[in-house]
């Protein structure tokens, strides 16, 4: 009887947990938009040029992913210009409407760039079981609405057995894709606006290139060890240099919004007000600080209080060091004299 009761509690134990991901085998889930989601069916499958393809559907969603040839650990950038990443992330919904990491933002309605993550957490060839956690944020076509995906996972995904066969990426195309993605990375600028994705793109095609053709020497994973594919800020001030473009002509050279002779990208106080851009870039709760709502943020308001007094003529930074923890507060009402109007 004992064995019994042992035996009926485990298998209570089983059922209980039936919605967390080691027991269902193959599964996909995660949080749409910040509702729990969990596909109903999923299959695995390779395009022409041998990068996964994970197709997972709800009752109402269905959901791709793809990434480069599989390899443990490795995370895959997710996001660029529009149509260009050969990594995606989509969503389509019930109606048809399709949202996609390929797809740009309108640059009305919303700033943040379309982007996301993919890591390949267990990988198994024999087996041809594939497992991994993702997050992305996906537009629709014209770039004005936007879906969110994050605490994603998907495991045990059988991915079909090719054998080597002409679905899979050949060493002499990895090493020709791996060429023609370095050629567009030694054409680009770090203070390009699609740099990020053209040295990720670089990067993965060296991946490639290792699964396809081996890397016993350790030549190209050196090679994607000393890629830094984050966006450039030369001067340091939190604020990409791609960002500080505040004309939008594409020519960082030409804005200089204080008028000193430096332009923003290079420049570690743009509205020349004595504090350091890095300082007046968020409040508190990480928005873009706008103290007086005026429609032009601090870093590059040299009035910040709209008190018809600058910035700097109200002794934001007795110590000069450029951070306004000290900043004058002749009235005492806890608000510093460059950010109170009264």
């Amino acid at each position: 009887m004992k064995k019994i009761y042992v035996l009926l509690l485990a298998v209570l134990s089983l059922v209980g947990c039936q919605d967390e991901v080691e027991f269902n085998s193959p599964a996909v889930q995660g949080r749409f938009n910040g509702d729990y989601w969990k596909a109903v069916s999923m299959t695995g499958d390779y395009d022409e040029a041998g990068r996964v393809v994970i197709t997972a559907r709800s009752r109402y969603e269905t959901l791709t992913i793809r990434v480069n040839a599989p390899s443990q650990g490795q995370t895959y950038q997710l996001g660029g210009e529009s149509g260009t990443n050969s990594r995606m992330a989509a969503l389509e919904l019930s109606d048809g409407d399709l949202y996609s990491t390929n797809y740009l933002n309108d640059g009305e309605n919303f700033m943040y760039p379309p982007d996301g993550e993919v890591t390949i957490t267990r990988w198994n060839p024999d087996l041809r079981e594939i497992s991994g956690e993702f997050w992305f944020n996906a537009y629709n076509e014209t770039g004005d609405e936007t879906v969110n995906f994050s605490e994603g996972v998907f495991f045990d995904i059988v991915m079909p057995y090719v054998g080597g066969g002409d679905d899979i990426m050949s060493c002499d195309e990895a090493v020709s894709s791996a060429a023609t993605a370095l050629q567009a990375y030694q054409a680009a600028s770090p203070t390009d606006a699609n740099y990020v994705v053209v040295c990720n793109n670089y990067k993965e095609a060296l991946m490639d290139q290792q699964v396809a053709c081996g890397d016993a020497t350790g030549v190209l994973q050196g090679i994607i060890d000393g890629l830094n594919c984050e966006a450039s800020d030369q001067d340091g001030d939190g604020i990409v240099d791609v960002d500080e473009d505040t004309n939008g002509d594409g020519d960082l050279t030409n804005d200089d919004t204080d008028g000193d002779g430096t332009p923003d990208y290079l420049d570690t106080d743009d509205d020349g007000d004595s504090i350091l851009t890095m300082y007046e870039i968020e409040d508190a709760l990480g928005d873009p600080l706008d103290s007086d709502s005026d429609g032009i943020l601090d870093y590059l308001d040299n009035d910040d209080d709209n008190d018809t007094i600058l910035t700097i003529d109200e002794n934001p930074d007795p110590n000069g060091d450029g951070n306004p923890d000290d900043a004058q507060d002749v009235d005492s009402d806890g608000i510093p004299d460059y950010l109170d109007a009264n």
